[in-house]
């Protein structure tokens, strides 16, 4: 832990811990975020920094870094440093992550066959390597989607800051099953152009283990009625995802469909070919024999 001046905003150019402040990019409830580039490093990162005086906001970033922490993927931001100032609050430094976001991507929809299997494939992907660690979003988002190109995966998951672990006491319910329902809801709408809609009859209180609508359960109307002419695989999984909770697929079940449905349809986007990278450094072209033995070093990492 670092430990840095205090101030309750920050300006262009002030120093936190290691971190020169590039601008301010927003205001939450909990922290100021703000884009920030390492001294030493060629690292920029996204500094959360809390409010003053509020011991839930230090709770939650503290908790945040803590679950980025324990995941590993390359879809999920990395934490890069986590600080104290001088007045007691906590601050943290975590990757960076660029591209575009999936409500941006999609639009109004809709969006093409292969690039919704595809979307589906690799959040699916990121959702089941935290599911597995006993990790759920809650949050999922459009806005929370980062389509990348700079990725192993096509896509990246932020905003994990209202994650938490199944194990953790709150008064609030945590199940993975909520976070392939917002996938749902994110595909529905991809897929169809449209929001999903309720069936005209209301769902009855039906028990669960007869494989029915559970209490206070609304079905909606399938993703064929606005879209007939997709594949039917692929209209059933969203269907699904959308379906009541105890009959929803898991996350590693999304996972495994929908890479059928890539393998099936033929899919081999761009971010999926595999990227060279010199293995020890580049000479600049035309640049003369260097007798010393000596190379350029070029900094290149991939996270895998």
């Amino acid at each position: 832990m670092t430990r840095a001046a205090t101030s309750d905003r920050f300006a262009t150019g002030a120093r936190i811990g290691d971190y020169q402040v590039d601008r301010e990019v927003a205001v939450e409830a909990t922290s100021v975020v703000y884009a920030a580039t390492h001294v030493v490093l060629p690292r920029q990162a996204q500094l959360k920094v809390t409010h003053p005086g509020s011991r839930d906001a230090a709770v939650q970033l503290l908790r945040e870094a803590c679950i980025l922490e324990a995941l590993s993927h390359s879809g999920i931001p990395r934490v890069y440093e986590c600080g104290v100032l001088s007045d007691r609050r906590p601050w943290s430094a975590i990757e960076l992550v660029t591209g575009v976001g999936f409500d941006r991507f999609v639009g109004d929809g809709p969006l093409a066959v292969s690039d919704l299997v595809v979307a589906l494939r690799d959040v699916a992907d990121i959702l089941r390597h935290a599911h597995e660690r006993g990790v759920v979003h809650r949050r999922l988002a459009a806005g929370s989607i980062i389509r990348t190109p700079r990725r192993r995966g096509g896509y990246a998951i932020c905003d994990w800051d209202d994650a938490r672990t199944l194990d953790a006491e709150s008064d609030v319910a945590v199940d993975p099953r909520d976070d392939v329902h917002a996938l749902g809801l994110l595909a529905f709408h991809a897929l169809t152009g449209a929001r999903p809609e309720p069936l005209a009859a209301p769902a009855t209180r039906q028990s669960t283990a007869s494989g029915r609508f559970a209490e206070g359960f609304t079905p909606v109307q399938s993703a064929a009625v606005y879209c007939p002419a997709a594949p039917g695989e692929l209209v059933s999984l969203v269907d699904q995802l959308l379906a009541e909770p105890v009959l929803r697929p898991t996350s590693h079940e999304v996972y495994d469909r929908a890479l059928w449905l890539c393998d099936t349809l033929d899919l081999v986007p761009l971010l999926d070919r595999p990227r060279w990278t010199p293995p020890q450094g580049f000479v600049k072209e035309g640049a003369p024999p260097d007798d010393s033995g000596g190379f350029a070093i070029r900094i290149s990492r991939i996270r895998s």
